[in-house]
């Protein structure tokens, strides 16, 4: 499981959680904004709202939560259907449910996220990565790899260029549109401008245009392939934009996806996944309790399709001028609200869609998904202890939250992990290390 880069906050792809790195009280998101003392920290949140943005309304940040809940369905029937009280942790990942084979292409598709603070942007070049599924069927998808020049230690590097590079710069350059003075290092932030200045200078060099094609990119399965295969075709084209929904209509012009399942355009592939995605959370929250949450889940993602079906360039129109946000951008926040955020005390907030009625929820309920993978890798301790022990209702921590949080689901009052736990049939397993 990656965040999106950890500095001043992080957002936590597939999950629906965003941090941001201060103890003061985050809650109210009007008066962060307003106070010139938080404005940072404002910022800083815009950053990391970029990223649940990309999260829902992307075909790329959509995988995150579908593979995420692929990975615990496999798991969970292998060790419900094995035959033993005990399973091993971390558990062995195998090619059974083509697991094996999509961590791989998730990891070429993600790219590396850290790198030079400083760089000389040289060229980029393409590699084939052999991956087998579990019938054996072999899948050669490119790795992109960026060559640069490091200009604090003076020596030639590479760079695994995906998808995190891409995201980074849309939040960096929205962030830094918002608040000028914003900066971040060139790796991974701001390298794809970087390779869009040096690879074809005729583009231009406003950061609004290089966010389109960035974002465009994120349509798809393979976002860095997309970026070049696109940036090639528009020198050969002498394409040079006028606006930013130009570049999505360049982009996507002509654009077509060979799958299993037959040939789909960028926005049939997307409606796909939306759908493929809703049908993993009903999966995975079919039980009573946790409807409330599956019925916020699918109202987002409803939204988050029309806006990206109806406005494809909307996440370059969020900011108006320097520290105002766009009336596109409230129109946004109203219609999607926010993920569950938290502050580094795990004290925060969560502002739901504005014509949302089905209240309450429990918007971190995604945040337990990631607590049973941790399981799943070995962690015995819950790492939502903090959050449950300050929660404004009550504590509802016991001493073995740190130890066996998968024991507490036998007891008569459920917590979120052991409501998950006992409801995936769960009960009974126990994990072992090996």
């Amino acid at each position: 499981m990656s965040k999106e880069f950890d500095t001043l906050g992080f957002y936590e792809p597939g999950f629906l959680h965003l941090r941001v790195n201060t103890d003061l009280d985050i809650s109210d998101l009007n008066e962060l904004m307003r106070n010139h003392k938080t404005q940072q920290y404002f910022s800083t949140f815009l950053h990391e709202y970029i990223h649940f943005l990309q999260d829902i309304t992307t075909t790329s940040g959509l995988l995150a939560a579908h593979f995420y809940i692929d990975f615990i369905k496999a798991v969970n029937w292998t060790i419900r259907n094995d035959g033993k009280a005990e399973f091993k942790v971390p558990v062995q990942i195998s090619n059974t449910n083509n697991v094996e084979a999509n961590i791989k292409l998730r990891e070429v598709y993600r790219g590396e996220a850290s790198g030079s603070a400083l760089i000389k942007y040289d060229r980029y070049s393409t590699e084939e990565v052999n991956i087998k599924d579990k019938n054996n069927k072999e899948y050669k998808p490119l790795k992109y790899n960026v060559h640069y020049y490091d200009l604090k230690t003076r020596a030639g590097r590479t760079l695994h260029f995906g998808y995190t590079c891409l995201k980074e710069y849309v939040a960096h350059a929205v962030q830094k549109n918002y608040l000028a003075k914003t900066d971040h290092a060139d790796i991974p932030y701001q390298i794809a401008e970087l390779i869009v200045k040096s690879e074809y200078p005729e583009f231009g060099d406003n950061p609004m245009f290089i966010v389109a094609l960035c974002d465009a990119s994120l349509m798809c399965f393979h976002p860095a392939q997309m970026f070049f295969n696109t940036l090639e075709r528009m020198k050969a084209d002498k394409f040079v934009p006028n606006s930013t929904k130009s570049i999505y209509e360049f982009a996507y012009k002509d654009l077509n996806f060979q799958g299993e399942s037959g040939i789909e355009t960028v926005e049939s592939l997307f409606q796909k996944i939306v759908n493929q995605v809703d049908q993993q959370f009903s999966d995975a929250l079919q039980s009573e309790p946790f409807q409330p949450n599956y019925k916020w889940l699918k109202h987002i993602l409803t939204e988050a399709q029309n806006l990206r079906i109806n406005n494809p360039n909307f996440m370059c129109e969020l900011i108006e001028v320097e520290n105002k946000l766009s009336d596109d951008f409230f129109k946004v926040f109203k219609a999607l609200g926010t993920p569950f955020f938290t502050n580094k005390s795990e004290k925060g907030g969560f502002v739901p869609p504005e014509n949302y009625q089905d209240l309450p929820l429990q918007p971190y309920q995604l945040l337990v998904f990631k607590q049973i993978i941790n399981v799943y890798n070995g962690q015995q301790s819950c790492s939502m202890y903090d959050f449950c022990k300050t929660r404004p209702d009550m504590d509802i921590t016991n001493e073995l939250c740190k130890t066996s949080p998968w024991k507490r689901a036998k007891e008569p009052e459920l917590c979120p992990f052991a409501q998950l736990w006992r409801t995936w049939g769960l009960t009974d397993e126990i994990p072992v290390k090996k």
